[in-house]
């Protein structure tokens, strides 16, 4: 029996393209900004973007890109690549960090778009008795934030980020640690995600299942998941449930 339900952040209960483009277009700028006039390089926000799964003309974002996937640890690595060697560590730099932080809590304060409806479904799968938890690849910090401004937070405990202690996503560590908060085994519980991310990491924890959300079932992040288990919004969820037999 499924008594606790964890959910991927962006793309799942934030719009990821709505709440996150503008920041990551300000971070590139910033990080443009940084490269020497006479580097000898060529580098545009147009080529870290792409680098990382966004097109910068049209806004699309590849769903298996590293934007829609990963970390921003993962992304700086990326984007290390592309600039001129001898440029300051982007993982190392102290002001960089400092600096990528301001941009990331003015760009995204108050910015977190809702993904549809969510207030409604959470709060019928809390009432009908599961536990709720939160596990993203972005910052604990401001995985808060982006809840707390749709007015979900409260529904969510705990809120896992990849800095919490337990490592991004394929690593299971968080999943588990969202079993163990809320007593349940992982044969207990199911992954909500919308990435090859959030499907590995459930597979790695062996936890009881898998839902995508994803506009078209063609486009979940492997063929291995079925069809029937693929949802376009949350507010599918609860139907869901009572399909699998989940919830009465």
């Amino acid at each position: 029996m499924i008594k606790s339900l964890v959910f991927d952040k962006d793309g799942v209960l934030l719009d990821l393209i709505e709440t996150w483009l503008p920041v990551m277009q300000g971070l590139a700028e910033y990080t443009l900004s940084l490269v020497p006039a006479d580097s000898g390089r060529p580098v545009s926000r147009a080529m870290l973007l792409s680098s990382v799964g966004i097109n910068d003309d049209t806004g699309r974002v590849d769903p298996n890109g590293l934007f829609a996937r990963g970390s921003f640890f993962e992304i700086r690595a990326v984007w290390q690549t592309l600039l001129p060697a001898g440029m300051i560590n982007l993982q190392e730099d102290e002001s960089y960090r400092s600096e990528v932080k301001k941009i990331v809590r003015e760009l995204g304060r108050g910015n977190a778009v809702a993904k549809g409806d969510l207030l409604t479904p959470l709060t019928q799968l809390s009432d009908a008795g599961f536990k709720l938890a939160v596990l993203t690849n972005d910052s604990e910090g401001s995985a808060r934030q982006g809840l707390e401004e749709v007015g979900i937070a409260h529904l969510f405990d705990p809120i896992i980020g990849a800095d919490s202690g337990h490592g991004g996503k394929p690593d299971p560590r968080g999943l588990l640690h969202c079993c163990a908060m809320h007593g349940s085994a992982p044969a207990e519980t199911l992954m909500i995600g919308d990435t090859s991310a959030d499907y590995d990491a459930a597979i790695n924890a062996a936890v009881g299942g898998f839902v995508c959300i994803a506009d078209d079932p063609a486009h979940r992040p492997d063929a291995a998941i079925p069809e029937s288990d693929v949802i376009a919004r949350l507010s599918d969820l609860p139907a869901l449930l009572v399909r699998r037999g989940d919830m009465r």
